[in-house]
């Protein structure tokens, strides 16, 4: 897949962040700690060219024997002139404070984070907004409902899946009767309301 971004290196918080014992099929898993990242520093290939087309992270050869041998190389990572930088605290702080789901309009807090997206690239806002089309993981879900075709008898462009002639609406592939009566279940609920 083409991908102009790599991370170049993280630096990490020097205070753990701390999960704590939890039982899974009746047996205890031990506490973990990780350190999340404070700054991650990507590296964007010039020309938005995929990444290590024009600063190359290795180079092959083949030695004397014939076999095909690979040199690592490290100075990609110290291009600061195509340095991106990301700080998750105040991406963090920032969908906390400003970013306000697009189906009920509420807010990310811990536990019920809005961090769903129905696009892979969509508009970015302005940084003192908030990030839009961002859904709670249940809101997400009822959206998907109610833009899905619940016809008893659809007429679909394709076999089985499509936009619908009657609704107008979209039904995916391999929808099964469950997933149908799901969808059902979550149109029933009013527009902007969660379940």
């Amino acid at each position: 897949m083409h991908d102009p971004l790599v991370v170049a290196f993280e630096i990490k918080r020097p205070w753990p962040h701390r999960y704590k014992a939890r039982t899974v099929d009746g047996r205890e898993l031990p506490a973990r700690r990780y350190w999340p990242p404070l700054v991650t520093v990507w590296h964007r290939e010039p020309g938005g060219r995929d990444s290590g087309e024009v600063c190359k992270h290795y180079h092959r050869y083949q030695d004397s024997a014939g076999k095909w041998q690979y040199k690592f190389h490290h100075g990609w990572k110290f291009h600061v002139h195509h340095w991106h930088l990301q700080v998750p605290p105040l991406q963090e702080l920032r969908r906390r404070l400003l970013t306000r789901c697009a189906w009920c309009g509420g807010r990310s807090r811990k536990g019920d984070a809005i961090n769903v997206s129905h696009s892979w690239d969509g508009t970015r806002g302005h940084w003192w907004r908030g990030e839009p089309g961002l859904y709670h993981h249940d809101c997400s879900a009822i959206s998907r409902a109610h833009a899905t075709c619940i016809c008893e008898q659809p007429v679909l462009e394709h076999d089985g899946y499509g936009r619908c002639a009657r609704c107008n609406h979209q039904r995916s592939y391999g929808m099964t009767a469950g997933n149908l009566a799901r969808a059902r279940e979550l149109k029933a609920i009013s527009a902007g309301a969660r379940s």
